[in-house]
């Protein structure tokens, strides 16, 4: 009886963790097609720096990163190389 109950509030748990995941999606997607930028492209490239390069070293360090919560102690070393190395790209 009582391991019903438990399974019931951690699938509750899980679907409103999915659920606050699509709704930041959705709204971090609609925020992008406003088109509210204060800067132009090749203005905010200029005051905040990076190339092709270092967007994708700070890429890989990001998903090496979310490895990294998921307990991959290889990730969390390769987020810390890549981020080192990216800012030296």
């Amino acid at each position: 009886m009582f391991g019903n109950t438990k399974r019931v509030r951690n699938l509750r748990v899980v679907f409103l963790l999915a659920l606050f995941c699509v709704g930041v999606s959705l709204c971090s997607s609609t925020a992008a097609l406003s088109n509210t930028h204060a800067l132009s492209a090749a203005a905010e490239t200029m005051v905040v720096g990076g190339n092709d390069c270092s967007d994708f070293l700070n890429g890989a360090a990001v998903g090496l990163g979310v490895g990294a919560l998921f307990g991959c102690v290889w990730c969390a070393a390769g987020a810390l190389v890549a981020k080192g190395a990216s800012l030296f790209c």
